[in-house]
């Protein structure tokens, strides 16, 4: 049984499936949705398509109503609607619905035709009535499907009790539609794409040895926030199975539809390591994925699966969609489930904050040259000459935290910011804002201010603009400024201490820089960088960031004598809100 919810048909992965037709009446099941163009465009509008007619199977919601033996289509039913060739746009039926089954007339001098049709995988999903016929086709593999005997084989009921209807082709007479009686089934294979009448006088459960359970609306769809799926599998007949899936590529969209930047970079969870409790992972990219069902009823008879997405490897511009096919098989080889798996590449704007861990100090270690005798060696001007400079960092016993703050607008790429206020600007609407008083006074109580304390204050709340927009692959950096004269902000500066006030000592004219203080020049640089190597870190991407943390803060004295001094670590950023607005 394939338990999966109704066809969404907002997916974007595209796929083609052809059926052999032969002229008279034919029966279709469509697992694509090719709604994205009508049947005009798809088969009135091509003059070689032999194609005359396309009745949809429309069952009632009404019990009473489901036909007892298989009709010829009637208008004037309320089971069907009809597209006819000449009618064109008056028919009743002008697109094609997935999941559904239709009875198509071809031309009667037709020996043969191969359908050929562009549309969107869809998740199975199969109705069934116990007080009628049900008209239903399954997802069989494309290539060597089993015959109705194989299938039916694990369901008793059905392969003992079932009546089974086809359509060898032709006109509507007593051999069309044909029963399949016991010989034949064992005789007839199951094709994918066929639709086929179907009755039990029992509800039946079993549409095949597998049985799937999608978390959503009936596919994989991560959107532009989501890093997790999960997926149930099921195992419903007296025997092990074996299910293997595999990401195959979209075909290219048809005209006029949404591009695909590539295929989804889909990872799927493994065993927990209990040492450090993580879970492994493994890449669908790297080969098909494998999990094994012990008979229906036993322990291991069903399993979680949690799918992964990988959003570090999915490069361009926010909103890009990448799509693929998850090729769902099973050991018995009786089905092959196409179920669409889509993502977009996620924006940055917002509001993001974490914190940098400042774990190592890069050395100025100076090595003099010696004579022999161990003295220093002097140049022309008497000093001492230096041999080598010992630039390599080594770590600081206790990592330094401190705290980042970027807002991204959208267009003008990432900003770091000392403080930041967010709250209600109105009764209506919540905000961020520079200012405090950008917010409404009477909803105080709610908001919240986030600052960084290393940062330069300033009364206006001044940002340093990074040169580039912040992403999941983003090498950015920022130069903050600091004036030697900055009290408020200035570490060599203390208002009360006559040696580092920068005042000359009746505290009157201010001294220049190098004198009592000094500039202060920091180049703050943050590396984006791929997750580390377990499940949990790897989903994580769209709303956490991380990387290396890289600053160089450069001392300038009098005239141009300056002094670097570097540090470096890891920073996380989690983003609070996608707001893209600051409010002043």
């Amino acid at each position: 049984m394939v338990c999966l919810f109704a066809a969404n048909t907002l997916g974007a992965q595209w796929r083609t499936e052809t059926f052999e037709l032969v002229g008279g009446w034919n029966a279709v099941y469509l697992h694509i949705d090719p709604s994205h163009a009508s049947l005009g465009e798809i088969v009135g509008n091509d003059s070689s398509n032999p194609i005359e007619e396309i009745w949809l199977w429309m069952p009632a919601a009404g019990t009473m109503q489901f036909i007892e033996s298989p009709q010829e289509p009637s208008a004037g039913g309320t089971q069907w609607l009809r597209w006819d060739r000449y009618w064109g746009g008056s028919s009743p039926l002008q697109r094609l619905a997935p999941n559904a089954a239709y009875l198509v007339r071809v031309r009667s001098d037709v020996g043969a035709y191969t359908w050929t049709l562009k549309g969107k995988p869809v998740a199975p999903h199969v109705s069934w009535t116990s007080s009628g016929l049900n008209f239903i086709g399954i997802p069989t593999p494309r290539t060597n499907p089993p015959t109705w005997g194989t299938f039916l084989g694990p369901s008793r009921t059905l392969h003992n009790e079932a009546e089974i209807y086809h359509y060898p082709g032709g006109p509507f007479d007593d051999e069309n539609p044909a029963r399949l009686w016991p010989t034949l089934l064992r005789q007839t294979p199951l094709n994918r794409g066929e639709a086929y009448w179907v009755r039990a006088d029992e509800y039946n459960r079993y549409f095949g040895p597998l049985a799937i359970d999608l978390q959503g609306r009936g596919e994989v769809r991560f959107g532009a926030l989501a890093g997790q799926h999960r997926i149930r599998l099921r195992n419903p007949i007296d025997q092990p199975v074996t299910v293997s899936a595999r990401l195959i590529s979209s075909e290219s969209p048809p005209p006029g539809e949404r591009p695909i930047a590539g295929n989804v970079p889909l990872i799927w969870r493994g065993e927990l390591d209990m040492s450090d409790l993580t879970y492994d992972f493994g890449r669908f990219e790297d080969g098909p994925a494998e999990w094994t069902l012990q008979p229906s009823g036993q322990p291991g008879s069903e399993a979680e699966v949690v799918l992964g997405l990988d959003r570090s490897a999915m490069t361009g511009e926010a909103g890009d969609l990448f799509a693929g096919i998850l090729e769902v098989t099973d050991s018995q080889g009786m089905l092959a489930i196409d179920l669409p798996v889509s993502a977009e590449v996620a924006s940055t704007t917002g509001l993001w904050v974490g914190n940098a861990l400042v774990a190592e100090v890069g050395h100025q270690l100076v090595t003099y040259a010696e004579t022999e005798s161990g003295a220093l060696v002097e140049d022309e001007n008497g000093g001492y000459v230096v041999e080598s400079v010992d630039e390599s960092f080594g770590p600081v016993a206790r990592p330094f935290p401190l705290r980042l703050i970027l807002h991204d607008d959208g267009e003008n790429g990432a900003t770091l910011m000392q403080r930041i206020y967010f709250g209600p600007l109105d009764e209506d609407n919540v905000g961020l804002a520079r200012r405090e008083s950008a917010l409404d006074s009477t909803l105080l109580s709610a908001a919240r201010r986030i600052s960084a304390a290393h940062l330069p204050w300033t009364e206006e709340n001044r940002s340093w603009t990074f040169n580039g927009r912040l992403h999941e692959a983003a090498e950015i950096a920022v130069t903050v400024p600091l004036a030697h004269d900055d009290n408020p902000s200035n570490p060599f500066l203390h208002t009360y201490h006559p040696d580092h006030d920068n005042f000359d000592a009746r505290f009157e004219q201010p001294l220049p820089q190098g004198a009592e203080s000094y500039g202060i020049t920091r180049r703050i640089s943050l590396r984006v960088e791929p997750p580390a190597g377990h499940f949990a870190d790897i989903v994580a991407g769209g709303g956490i960031l991380s990387g290396t943390y890289e600053e160089t803060v450069t001392l300038h004295g009098a005239g141009n004598a300056t002094r670097e001094y570097r540090v470096r670590g890891g920073f996380a950023l989690n983003r609070i809100i996608d707001i893209a607005t600051l409010s002043d």
